[in-house]
Formats: C-alpha cells, structure tokens, sequence
C-alpha cells in the first residue's frame, strides 16, 4: 500500500492509455505534467523501489526506456534495474524521444536515483 497522498492520488487516475514517469534525481520537471518529489537523498528512494510499489497495486502493459541505458550503464547495473520489470515489454527510445514522451504523461515522479538513463515511463494499455 503507498502511503504518500500525492503518489496514491496520481496512481489513482492511473488508467487505461495513460503513462507515468518515474524518473532519476537530475531529470527536469515540465510545468504541465504533475510532478511527485520524492526525494529523499541521492539514492533513496530508487527507480526499482518505485517500479515495485507500482507494479504491486497497478496494471502496467510496457516500459519504454531510453537506449542510453544499455550504452551507458554497466552490465549488472543494467541486469538488476531490468530484473524489476518482470516480463513486460521494454520500448528503447533515443534519449532525446524519451525527454518528449515525458511530456505526455499523466505524471512524473522523482526519485533520488542516481543512475543515469534509468528512467521508466510505466504505460497501461
């Protein structure tokens, strides 16, 4: 169960056709996309720790990630980050592209992550 209410309200007009952002500690906020800081401190709280208390109470069909992932970021980095997705299906995106899919969100959350590129748009349907 989320306990944060702006995180529990965003995820509660989660449906169908929409996206959520969950994003690392230096990417940029849009002033037309709800944003949920949740940042605590450089790496706390994660990417994963988001993507697992999202997949535990939402519907999630796809993930798109951008390429810059796998050219960036090390092997085992990369293994454990993508262990958290299960089976869903990645889109991989040029960077540039996944800073605009970002836009069309129906929110962003913000962690502490520090890992670079390790940003998720979570889509349902």
């Amino acid at each position: 169960m989320i306990w944060h209410p702006q995180l529990a309200a965003l995820l509660a007009r989660f449906r169908h056709a929409n996206a959520i952002a969950v994003l690392d500690a230096p990417f940029p906020s849009y002033p037309d996309v709800e944003t949920v800081d949740l940042i605590v401190r450089r790496g706390l709280p994660t990417i994963p720790d988001l993507v697992d208390l999202i997949l535990a109470e939402h519907e999630v069909s796809g993930v798109v990630m951008a390429e810059e992932f796998r050219q960036h970021v090390d092997a085992a980095t990369q293994a454990d980050y993508l262990s958290h997705l299960g089976d869903l299906p990645v889109d991989w995106i040029p960077h540039v592209d996944f800073k605009v899919e970002v836009g069309r969100c129906l929110g962003i959350v913000h962690t502490g992550d520090p890992v670079p590129y390790s940003n998720v748009i979570l889509r349902w349907g």
